[in-house]
């Protein structure tokens, strides 16, 4: 049997239909660039995510960096992220000249650990102005303690969910009370990518920056333009940086069946939770009782992940390694870094980790089969 790592075509084949139909009605109206799809899919997008405002770009990465724009970082500053992370994360921080701080993770969720967060800031002091959290593989981070740091020494949030669409965590308002809230709108900006493999993804590169800050919006809107405030009058040197029409059409369509498609990802872990818990060393995802897990990807970790991979992957099934080489080993990176720790947990993890395949259409019969394989695996060690 063959299992591939990733396959749209099951997911896509439900909405081809009515995303030709919308292609067609913009090619029809000749409306490609900031037409009325982009609006009404920042409109929804905003609304979907529980804040104020949205604004659609050409992709993730570009909502990064606008976003440290539109907060006016510069190269006296320093941001705080994680090393086990796309690159995106922190290239966008040396795009903007300053500096980066790569806080060690969590060794349960993966993601930026608060605790280095704070030691970082003790260590640096006013010189940070922002921290980048990702919430990787669709699990949010510990961010009612992140927000509480941040506030306390008035630092900027930039939450990267480029994994995480659809993901909540529960506040605590009080002892028995709790406000739910998605990622994108905690921090003072949020920023997706809609690239084709993610739980929301277009036909090509697009992304979006979500905040709850009217400031920001406007700003956000001219820098994605050019600066432009009207036409030929430009108030920022903006870049070009605009969402597709022809994407946000084809978006407007897929962000119907979003949250379906995450409890059908939510379904497939939970079988793979049941079948894994138990066999060799594997250690399943953990999810915190606070959060929900959108399940982008489905990683488990193991010390034989080399040898489990290759004997995968010779019985047909498809599996990937995110992030073998975490940013602050990257040579791109040499010396661009400061860090307050030896980041040895992002290490041990780096080490272990691997993606099993997961995504709408996955069949149990097919699920079974990875199970299977991974049980004889280990007991033929």
């Amino acid at each position: 049997m063959k299992v591939p790592f990733i396959n749209l075509c099951v997911s896509d084949k439900i909405v081809e239909k009515e995303i030709k139909n919308k292609i067609l009605d913009v090619i029809k109206r000749k409306e490609f660039i900031l037409g009325k799809e982009v609006k009404e899919f920042e409109e929804k997008f905003a609304n979907y995510t529980g804040c104020n405002y949205a604004v659609g770009v050409c992709s993730g990465s570009a909502a990064l960096f606008l976003s440290l724009k539109s907060l006016d970082i510069t190269d006296k500053d320093y941001v705080i992220t994680t090393p086990f992370t796309f690159t995106a994360t922190a290239e966008v921080i040396l795009h903007s000249n300053a500096k980066i701080i790569f806080a060690d993770i969590d060794e349960k969720i993966y993601n930026i650990s608060p605790h280095e967060i704070e030691k970082s800031i003790k260590k640096f002091g006013k010189k940070i102005k922002a921290v980048i959290v990702v919430h990787l593989y669709g699990q949010p981070c510990d961010m009612e303690e992140i927000v509480k740091i941040c506030k306390e020494y008035d630092i900027k949030i930039i939450e990267d969910a480029a994994q995480a669409h659809g993901a909540e965590i529960k506040f605590r308002v009080q002892s028995s009370e709790f406000r739910v809230k998605k990622v994108g709108s905690i921090g003072e900006l949020g920023c997706f990518s809609f690239y084709p493999t993610k739980n929301l993804g277009c036909y090509g590169d697009g992304g979006i920056i979500t905040t709850n800050n009217k400031n920001l919006y406007e700003k956000l809107l001219r820098l994605r333009n050019h600066g432009r405030i009207e036409h030929y009058i430009y108030k920022h040197i903006g870049f070009n940086a605009r969402l597709d029409n022809l994407q946000a059409a084809i978006l407007l369509v897929k962000l119907k069946y979003l949250d379906k498609w995450n409890k059908e990802r939510q379904k497939i872990a939970k079988i793979y939770n049941d079948e894994l818990t138990g066999v060799g060393d594997i250690i399943t995802p953990y999810v915190k009782e606070n959060s929900s897990h959108v399940y982008h990807l489905y990683v488990i970790r193991t010390k034989y992940r080399d040898r489990l991979m290759e004997y995968l992957k010779n019985n047909g099934i498809g599996c990937a390694i995110q992030y073998a080489v975490p940013l602050n080993l990257q040579p791109a990176y040499k010396g661009k870094y400061e860090t307050v720790s030896k980041l040895e947990t992002v290490q041990k993890i780096a080490n272990e980790v691997l993606s099993l395949p997961i995504y709408p259409g996955l069949k149990e019969t097919q699920i079974e089969y990875v199970v299977s394989k991974i049980k004889q695996f280990f007991k033929k060690l």
